[in-house]
């Protein structure tokens, strides 16, 4: 049995220790790399995100969500009539809507902004009006028969609140039934990607 002694300034043992070296200085620049990341993020706008809308209080298909900033120091996005929001309901909405299967627990809603501070809403005898104008009018029950919510209201909208209501869905869940939302409770503002047609 032969054994095999190299000494340290062998071509191996250089070769080895370039080897070594090479690995730390990799390493080195990948962490420096992952901290730049994680305080680059820190910093930025969050990145939007992919949702899906099944429901028909606005048109289904796919919709990319812009996050919102309550922050003050930030820019936030407008939020404004016509645009899409993902929200929170408030919270006897929330308990109903789930009692009822119209949204389960904990899963925020994406619905069309009718009217923002300081428009005047007013629902009157069952009938919705922003302004003055006829929008939409409002339903006793259900599609099953349930008795919904009679949300009365005639007043402007203050600062900070927003009407939800669909265009397209005279049987949509929205404030027609639970009242104008906090701006706070908006998740992000979504915007049509890829939408479904349904015959």
């Amino acid at each position: 049995m032969t054994l095999h002694i190299t000494e340290s300034g062998s071509p191996q043992a250089a070769s080895h220790s370039r080897s070594r070296r090479r690995a730390c200085i990799v390493l080195a620049v990948m962490s420096t790399c992952g901290l730049a990341a994680l305080a680059w993020a820190s910093f930025v706008q969050p990145l939007p995100r992919l949702i899906y809308n099944p429901s028909n209080s606005v048109a289904v298909g796919w919709y990319r969500l812009d996050p919102l900033q309550h922050q003050s120091d930030s820019s936030p996005l407008r939020l404004e009539v016509g645009r899409f929001v993902l929200t929170t309901l408030p919270p006897d909405a929330a308990i109903l809507a789930a009692q009822r299967g119209y949204l389960p627990n904990h899963i925020p809603l994406l619905k069309r902004v009718g009217a923002v501070a300081p428009q005047h809403v007013c629902i009157v005898a069952g009938r919705v009006r922003i302004d003055g104008v006829p929008v939409a009018t409002t339903l006793s029950a259900d599609r099953v028969g349930r008795p919904l919510p009679s949300w009365q209201l005639c007043r402007r909208l203050e600062p900070g609140e927003l009407f939800l209501l669909s265009t397209i869905n005279p049987a949509s869940f929205d404030s027609r039934y639970f009242g104008p939302v906090s701006a706070s409770s908006v998740i992000g503002v979504a915007h049509p990607l890829w939408l479904e047609t349904r015959r």
